[in-house]
């Protein structure tokens, strides 16, 4: 098990809310397609920090031998 754990923190924002941005950006509105894409786009930034401190951490190692 990873010492590393993603937890996905929701953006507050309601149904009728996501509605309203659809509408003022003109795109169909589709139910659940928001919190999908905002999970994952959240999830590809953790993981991409996660990824940089470990090559961070690998390049200090290499650095110091």
């Amino acid at each position: 098990m990873s010492k590393y754990k993603y937890k996905y923190l929701d953006d507050g924002l309601s149904e009728e809310h996501i509605k309203q941005i659809c509408r003022f950006l003109d795109t169909p509105y589709v139910k659940g397609e928001h919190q999908k894409w905002h999970k994952f786009s959240a999830f590809k930034w953790w993981h991409k920090r996660q990824m940089d401190k470990r090559d961070e951490e690998l390049a200090l190692k290499k650095d110091n031998i």
